[in-house]
């Protein structure tokens, strides 16, 4: 094991350019202390370093990132395009990270489909699929948003979207058509959620309130206060804004500022939405 030097910390995550980047990942024994072979286990070891990143049953079943990230990119090519110019360099149309120390793994599409909420308001429609070497969880996707005018990223409302769905493989080979069915599911139900943000942009709430309900939801002080004292400047001597415009002032702030792993990225995301959107529609 690696290891770290005092004050060092290890890289939240790792980005990948392409999914013929992404590292493989084999199968070895393990042996124990006495350096006999456990026959009911197997170590998932990376091909280009050689580093053992987990331990998990000789049953397990191990679809590896890259098949992952090269079913998503090719399920990808045949989705829209988002027009030139409409994403900025921090949104890249399609983003690789590997965390925790190479066992998990993130693959983010944009898709160009647009939906409009009214006069500015526009979306792109988001896919976040996870793949995990561990044995946490089998391939996982989940949706955001991407709000057009100012390129913040939105949590997708698990009560109409689809928001987190498993897929258990029998062997790597369903991935593709599996990927392939829960995308298009996805993008079908889509515009169902969309009624959670219309409904925000209609409801006011106090800027002073805004610092409080993130906190109640797990966001941390030092970012709840930064937001909460944003949402005021905002709001100005009105002392009030809608919940929308809350919500936009969070998400700028977690979208631009604040860089963590995918796990803790999304958990930021949902408390944001159960603090700001709740009274908008439920948040499961």
């Amino acid at each position: 094991m690696l290891a770290l030097k005092q004050g060092e910390r290890r890289a939240a995550y790792e980005t990948i350019a392409s999914p013929e980047g992404v590292p493989t990942y084999s199968m070895v024994p393990v042996r124990g202390p006495g350096g006999d072979v456990l026959d009911a286990y197997r170590g998932v070891q990376r091909d280009d370093t050689h580093e053992v990143v987990s331990v998990v049953s000789a049953r397990y079943g191990l679809v590896g990132h890259r098949d992952v990230a090269r079913a998503v990119h090719q399920v990808g090519k045949a989705l829209e395009v988002p027009d030139s110019g409409t994403l900025v360099p921090a949104f890249p149309r399609e983003s690789i990270r590997l965390y925790s120390g190479g066992r998990r793994m993130e693959v983010k599409l944009v898709v160009g489909r647009r939906f409009h909420l009214g006069a500015g308001e526009e979306l792109y429609p988001g896919l976040r699929v996870l793949n995990s070497l561990d044995g946490s969880w089998a391939v996982r996707l989940s949706g955001f948003a991407v709000r057009l005018a100012c390129q913040n990223q939105l949590y997708a409302e698990c009560g109409n979207v689809l928001e987190w769905r498993e897929l258990h493989l029998s062997s790597e080979f369903d991935l593709l058509g599996q990927l392939e069915k829960a995308i298009h599911e996805f993008l079908g139900r889509f515009q169902d959620g969309l009624g959670l943000y219309t409904r925000a942009m209609g409801q006011e709430m106090l800027a002073s309130d805004v610092e409080s309900a993130l906190l109640r939801q797990g966001i941390p002080r030092r970012h709840a206060e930064s937001i909460g004292g944003r949402a005021e400047a905002e709001a100005s001597h009105v002392a009030t804004l809608s919940r929308w415009a809350a919500y936009q002032v969070a998400t700028a702030y977690l979208t631009r500022e604040v860089n963590v792993n995918p796990d803790r990225e999304r958990f930021f995301e949902k408390a944001a939405a159960r603090a700001l959107l709740l009274h908008a529609g439920p948040i499961g």
